[in-house]
């Protein structure tokens, strides 16, 4: 059974205006407990509530007193009395937010501390048939949800993962599960494994990545990918803006790659030859606009090189004389690491010093001419080919890293 999780006071005692609205009632005697209460001291706290009571007998803050007071039972271990308290608030201030607080830890205690499920199981039913039952708490606590859940979506588009994380586990920490609609749930759920997902791949080597399930792309994935560049231009822009690739023929009649700087307004386009890419094709910047990755043919060995167009220095990443090496190799969007076709699958390799190769066991055989792409959060590749029938066939590559993997972030 899902573990009773406690809604904080703001979230419920703004819908029940008879809680705030008696601020005449704060006397000093009151503020004197709830200072002992926040500070730890609960013994004291306890007194001090009961002293308070005893003065204002009909307080409107009465009903979250008893339960302040069963609270701090509660946390010196008190388990009687704090149920017998908790039980005042339920019999004597029906239908206010502390009476679902109530239930709640009741059925919190009787899980956790006094080992009665089913007592815990009881109460956790009570707690949820009132928050149905109230569509002003209801209506409210929804919203609230929603709100953290867009919170946390904006977050996973700006590609802070970590941070998506946090609103999540706050959104569960804050609201029992039994009071978060299926639907809504299953948002949140896999907005998490998806976040969590991005962040391991990007940070993981090749090695410990993994398909998790392919299949057929459809519209719905579109999103997920970035706009394709119109394929008709030749000269491919840098993801910063600062640089242009082409592919065109040098002096001797051969193709190679050429880079210039984007020029100011005005001024005219220069293009310099990259002498070192001879017969390369098919480029594809890296994300930080530093790099390109290609392939090419040198006396019958099939090459994935890049190069770091500063400097212009190139590292050859993998070779082979089979003819079965992808020509649409992919940067991942870290940019720590490079998707190709080897052997009718995809290939993931590591762009460091000594990169590492890893081959993913796919069920479609790709063609080398097979166009893929990654998805923005980096955790899918899109898988684009003309089939021997020339028919298109268009797969997704959902991928995870293995259970051995721990994030060195956590």
């Amino acid at each position: 059974m899902t573990k009773a999780i406690k809604i904080p006071f703001l979230v419920l005692s703004l819908l029940y205006l008879g809680i705030l609205s008696g601020c005449q009632y704060f006397t000093d005697s009151y503020d004197a407990a709830a200072t002992l209460d926040q500070n730890g001291k609960y013994a004291q706290a306890v007194e001090a509530y009961l002293k308070y009571l005893k003065s204002h007998p009909g307080s409107l803050l009465a009903a979250k007193i008893y339960y302040r007071i069963g609270k701090n039972y509660e946390s010196q271990s008190d388990y009687n009395n704090a149920l017998n308290w908790y039980q005042k608030v339920i019999s004597e201030f029906p239908k206010t937010d502390e009476e679902i607080h109530s239930l709640l830890d009741l059925a919190s205690l009787y899980q956790n501390k006094l080992k009665n499920p089913s007592k815990a199981l009881d109460y956790n039913q009570q707690a949820f048939n009132r928050y149905m039952d109230n569509i002003q708490i209801k209506s409210a606590i929804q919203s609230l949800i929603d709100a953290q859940y867009q919170t946390a979506n904006a977050q996973f588009t700006d590609k802070n993962y970590k941070s998506v994380s946090g609103t999540i586990d706050g959104i569960y920490k804050t609201f029992p599960v039994v009071f978060i609609s299926p639907d809504t749930r299953a948002k949140i759920d896999s907005l998490a494994d998806r976040s969590r997902r991005a962040d391991d791949i990007a940070k993981a080597s090749v090695d410990l990545i993994v398909l998790k399930s392919e299949f057929s792309f459809n519209k719905s994935f579109e999103t997920d990918f970035p706009v394709e560049a119109d394929s008709s231009d030749k000269i491919i822009a840098s993801p910063d803006g600062n640089f242009l690739a082409s592919r065109r023929k040098g002096p001797n009649g051969v193709f190679y790659l050429y880079v210039a700087k984007v020029p100011a307004k005005g001024d005219q386009v220069i293009f310099k030859l990259v002498k070192q890419t001879f017969g390369a094709d098919k480029p594809t910047w890296s994300p930080d606009g530093q790099e390109l990755v290609y392939w090419r043919t040198l006396r019958g060995t099939r090459k994935l090189e890049k190069t770091n167009i500063k400097n212009m220095t190139t590292q050859t990443l993998f070779y082979t004389k089979s003819n079965r090496l992808g020509v649409h190799p992919a940067y991942h969007p870290s940019g720590n690491k490079i998707a190709y076709i080897y052997e009718g699958r995809v290939c993931l390799i590591g762009t460091g010093e000594t990169p590492y190769k890893q081959l993913l066991k796919t069920k479609q055989k790709l063609d080398y001419t097979a166009d893929l792409a990654w998805s923005i959060d980096g955790t899918m590749i899109r898988c684009r080919q003309m089939d021997k029938h020339n028919k298109s066939v268009d797969e997704l590559l959902v991928l995870d890293t293995s259970a051995s993997f721990s994030n060195p972030s956590n």
